[in-house]
């Protein structure tokens, strides 16, 4: 149900404000825009990734030929997305926190990376179904109805703004998980 979902966006959304604006990172910790610049690139890394990879699908047939073998190979991505963590928070130890950073400092760039990543995917998207591979999701409502789904349900799922709400949330949630995966791993040892 789409209200359902726009309500529980909404009431997440909300949750997170309260715990990263009081809790995390209150405002005047954050005055200085110099902090988000190493998310930032690493957010745009992250976009282009995205549109790679979706070319990179286009062009191993995982939207026309090989359609049954998509939601497989769509999800290698995430191996490469964590590295895209794993690299970031290097960054962000050396550059930023010269050298000393924390589980709690890396898992909080983590999560701004996260909210930069999920700005940008509707862009990536959007860019990627417009020049990359305008007929996706017809090939998609198309397989999925040969395989017995019913048209309406397809068309529900395939539709440029369900997909964007979708992939964005799954960035955000799936970056909370890198984020404090990587941290743990690139954190200064005691």
């Amino acid at each position: 149900n789409p209200d359902k979902l726009r309500h529980c966006l909404i009431s997440l959304r909300t949750l997170l404000e309260f715990i990263i604006d009081e809790k995390l990172a209150p405002k005047s910790l954050l005055a200085n825009d110099e902090k988000f610049k190493i998310e930032f690139k690493w957010a745009i890394y992250y976009t282009f990734l995205v549109i790679m990879w979706f070319q990179l699908e286009k062009y191993l047939g995982f939207h026309d030929k090989n359609i049954a073998n998509h939601p497989v190979f769509t999800n290698l991505m995430y191996v490469f997305i964590f590295g895209v963590y794993i690299l970031f928070l290097i960054d962000k130890k050396k550059n930023f926190f010269n050298g000393v950073m924390s589980w709690q400092q890396g898992l909080l760039s983590g999560v701004i990376l996260a909210i930069f990543a999920m700005i940008l995917t509707p862009f990536a998207l959007y860019f990627s179904l417009k020049y990359v591979n305008p007929d996706f999701f017809t090939n998609m409502i198309n397989y999925s109805v040969s395989k017995g789904m019913k048209l309406e349900n397809a068309q529900a799922m395939f539709d440029t703004t369900a997909y964007m709400i979708f992939a964005s949330f799954g960035t955000f949630s799936f970056g909370i998980i890198f984020a404090a995966l990587a941290s743990s791993i690139v954190k200064t040892k005691k």
